[in-house]
């Protein structure tokens, strides 16, 4: 089992911790490559959790039209604001480099 470090802007905290957010996008980086089922993140040095599933898409777009944008960014905004949001975060060329990972998670409680 591996530790992954995740850190995410605040207000995505809020959603994670909320429980309203249990999807997190990346890029797929290569220190991502080996992420699996069982593992753990740390959100924001804060934040337990436990990684359920690990998809890899080729784009930001892709994982929109096969994950529910929900579950993704929970106030819900339009397709096309969720693809604006990826590209304000990651420029176009990471996206098509490295694909994208949609990593699907569980919080834990601290003693976890």
């Amino acid at each position: 089992m591996k530790v992954y470090k995740l850190y995410v802007r605040d207000e995505y905290l809020e959603m994670i911790k909320s429980g309203k957010k249990v999807i997190e996008v990346r890029v797929a980086y290569p220190q991502f490559k080996g992420m699996k089922p069982k593992d753990k993140i740390l959100f924001n040095n804060l934040v337990p959790a436990e990684v359920i599933w690990v998809k890899q898409y080729e784009t930001f777009k892709q994982v929109l039209r096969e994950e529910k944008i929900e579950k993704i960014f929970p106030d819900k905004p339009s397709f096309e604001e969720a693809v604006k949001r990826f590209h304000g975060m990651y420029p176009k060329w990471k996206e098509n480099r490295y694909g994208v990972l949609a990593i699907r998670f569980r919080l834990l409680k601290p003693e976890e």
